[in-house]
């Protein structure tokens, strides 16, 4: 309502100071309508209509009734169908979406309401100013012009009110939006000036640096106190250039500021957006990187015990039946039930062998007891590639001992996993495991790669084999970069992992 009471006082306000360069009133009607509730237009337009047939009687804007009620009334209803039609008003649009829209609204409203206000003056005393075509282009391109100043300049004003306000320095470019006027005012001071063009030439860079910037915000105010500044000033450029001209020129200008302002606008808020999902993404990576440690160290301390159980219980069984069926062996004479015997017995070591691979698979005590050093040279999966044949070396730098237990439990399933692979697929005849830890000023710089010499393996992308997948299931979880590389094995498996260094514990540097 406090708008609808300022509309009729703003009409003539803006139609005073409006001249050949623009229309600012149709920038007024046409800001007025996307701003206001549908339910409000009615009174919009009989408000407008009202102040239209006063001023028009007041200053004999027509000779005669007919044309102007018909200059009061249809230009309103131009616009108000066109904004209907194509402009899909919507008062909850945010503003750098609507701009580009009500700019082509304001483009076509101009155009028909041009070809309307000929007519009248054609119909009203039967002449022209001008030529017809200088007639019509004058009309669309005086309200277009108005169009683009105006409708800008409320909907920042809009923003201002809302939850969408900006710090009124962030508005005006701290200070950077008054550049292009003051350009234009401190040349017009000028005794000479050689090219009448310079000015507002000049003018512009600032103009579209303001727009690719800050926005189309800061943008439309530097165009707007520009405008003033060329119309306030009496530059050679304003009188050299024909009727029309300098309209078209500001209304290009002004169509493209605004819209390389709101372009910029829209990519900083995506840019933002981006930012944002990155930020939570990398959040619940981080969520579930800890997740799978703390699965994995979980999983760790259920081997281990399931590990420490069958060593001391059935393991603890086996070697008592294997002393007693000695003992029997010692005191029995019958050549068939030492043969028995003997059968038995051979039965209980190897169960025994095999439950001691269970539970070195399970949790090697190799780890544990001797470090993730030892274990790589000479845990169990060493034995195993070197029973099947499998020349098999490795090298260890640094301090890979002071690791984190779910680091070294990681980096050793992953060797183990690797050496299982080989011996089962094959490795060519040699596995050779490096693993380097480099420490920096701020960080350890872990990296373990495996070689084999089988060369090139084929794999399924869909189903690329259980053990590759646990493989970069551990990588995973321990944040490690990790690469398979099946063209070739040298290397096969290459992991790559920064590790922060304790204050309390620095690692030192490895041997060289």
């Amino acid at each position: 309502m406090i708008w609808l009471a300022l509309y009729p006082l703003a009409w003539p306000g803006l139609f005073a100071i409006s001249g050949i360069f623009w229309f600012l009133p149709a920038g007024l009607r046409l800001g007025t309508l996307w701003l206001l509730p549908r339910r409000l237009w009615p009174a919009m337009a009989v408000l407008e209509i009202a102040t239209l047939l006063v001023m028009g009687r007041t200053l004999d804007l027509y000779s005669s009734i007919p044309a102007l009620l018909v200059g009061a009334v249809l230009p309103w209803c131009i616009y108000a169908v066109v904004l209907r039609g194509i402009g899909r008003h919507g008062r909850g649009t945010a503003s750098h979406r609507a701009l580009p829209r009500l700019l082509a609204v304001g483009f076509v409203a101009a155009v028909f309401n041009s070809i309307l206000l000929t007519g009248i003056d054609l119909n009203d005393d039967g002449t022209l100013a001008s030529g017809l075509p200088s007639m019509l282009v004058s009309f669309a391109l005086g309200d277009f012009a108005g169009v683009v100043l105006v409708v800008p300049i409320m909907l920042v004003l809009a923003d201002q009110s809302g939850p969408a306000r900006r710090p009124w320095p962030e508005l005006l470019a701290y200070g950077v939006a008054l550049a292009p006027a003051l350009i234009v005012l401190a040349l017009a001071l000028l005794p000479v000036i050689e090219a009448p063009v310079y000015p507002l030439a000049m003018a512009l860079l600032p103009l579209f640096l303001i727009a690719y910037r800050y926005g189309w915000r800061p943008a439309t105010v530097a165009y707007g106190l520009l405008c003033l500044a060329i119309v306030g000033t009496r530059l050679p450029m304003v009188t050299t250039l024909r009727p029309g001209q300098l309209p078209l020129l500001m209304a290009m200008v002004g169509c493209a500021v605004l819209l390389l302002g709101v372009v910029t606008e829209a990519l900083r808020n995506k840019r933002i957006e981006m930012d944002e999902i990155v930020r939570t993404l990398r959040g619940r990576s981080a969520e579930l990187a800890r997740a799978a440690n703390r699965m994995a160290a979980l999983q760790e301390q259920e081997r281990r015990r399931i590990g420490v159980e069958l060593h001391d219980q059935i393991g603890q069984d086996m070697t008592a039946i294997a002393t007693r069926l000695r003992i029997v062996e010692l005191t029995a004479t019958n050549p068939a039930v030492l043969e028995g015997l003997a059968s038995i017995s051979n039965l209980v070591t190897s169960a025994h062998g095999h439950l001691r691979e269970v539970i070195n698979e399970l949790h090697p005590a190799v780890l544990d007891r001797f470090g993730l050093a030892r274990a790589i040279a000479e845990g169990p999966f060493a034995e195993l590639l070197r029973d099947r044949g499998v020349l098999y070396t490795s090298r260890v730098q640094g301090r890979v001992d002071d690791l984190p237990d779910n680091i070294a439990s990681a980096l050793y399933r992953i060797c183990q996993e690797a050496a299982t692979n080989g011996a089962r697929h094959g490795c060519g005849g040699r596995m050779h495991v490096r693993l380097t830890l480099v420490p920096t000023t701020v960080a350890a710089e872990l990296t373990l790669e495996i070689e084999d010499q089988f060369g090139p393996i084929a794999i399924d992308p869909e189903r690329p084999g259980r053990g590759l997948l646990n493989i970069r299931d551990r990588a995973d979880a321990i944040g490690a970069d990790y690469r398979f590389n099946p063209d070739s094995g040298m290397p096969r498996h290459r992991l790559h992992l920064w590790l922060p260094i304790p204050d309390d514990k620095p690692l030192p540097s490895p041997p060289r």
